[in-house]
């Protein structure tokens, strides 16, 4: 049977694709590709907030976000898109004050924290979440890129997994868990990571791009090669 030749690659060429694949993994690295607590926060915005009727109460089994106070979630992320982290937390605080379980509030409060340099105190509070509600995809999503941030890859991967397989069709959370498997040398799954965001958003260059350094570092310049052009085919429409 005759074998297919891969087409020879000269000197030249290697040396810049290289240049090229190592530029875009610099600029990986330095804009982070795992969203930080607030970006996710942000993506999907909380349906409106009801209050409970008087005398009701919450279960473990029954949804917490229509507890919070109307508004208290928006003013918090306004305040914060406008640099005023201080006074969102203090909107975030009086909310739990009168729904001191809610999620929408805790998983919004760990998000200002860990914004604001306080991760051990924006982990307690998804973990609170968490204890409460296991299959809470926003919150296991962001505990997984808080933990990323933190440089915590091992313990990010676990809640990143998670995430994705509660809520297999968003891109993003599979882009993050990419860029954490890439960060522990795990790169085949890395690699499936990066598949599965592509195969759900063809032209998303934030997977295509990081899909292709992957390829790089499995040292497969061709593929390589095909992704960091598709990336930025991607980026320029």
């Amino acid at each position: 049977m005759k074998r297919r030749r891969e087409p020879r690659w000269g000197s030249a060429d290697r040396a810049r694709v290289a240049a090229e694949l190592h530029e875009e993994a610099e600029s990986l690295t330095k804009t982070g590709n795992v969203a930080t607590p607030a970006e996710l926060a942000r993506d999907r915005l909380a349906p409106p907030l009801e209050v409970p009727p008087a005398g009701g109460h919450l279960t473990r089994h029954e949804p917490t976000r229509h507890a919070a106070p109307p508004g208290a979630v928006g003013a918090a992320r306004a305040a914060l898109t406008a640099g005023a982290a201080d006074r969102a937390l203090a909107a975030l605080e009086a909310a739990l004050s009168a729904a001191p379980h809610d999620a929408a509030l805790l998983i919004e409060r760990a998000a200002v924290l860990g914004a604001t340099g306080r991760a051990p105190a924006a982990r307690r509070d998804l973990e609170r979440v968490l204890a409460a509600e296991p299959a809470n995809v926003e919150a296991h999503a962001s505990l997984g890129s808080l933990l990323s941030r933190a440089g915590r890859w091992a313990e990010a991967v676990t809640y990143l997994e998670r995430a994705v397989e509660l809520e297999p069709s968003h891109v993003d959370r599979w882009c993050q868990l990419g860029e954490t498997l890439n960060r522990l040398d795990r790169l085949t799954a890395a690699r499936r990571a990066y598949e599965r965001a592509v195969e759900a958003a063809p032209q998303c260059g934030r997977a295509l791009y990081g899909l292709a350094i992957v390829l790089d570092r499995l040292n497969l310049p061709a593929d390589a090669t095909r992704m960091y052009q598709r990336s930025r085919a991607a980026a320029a429409r």
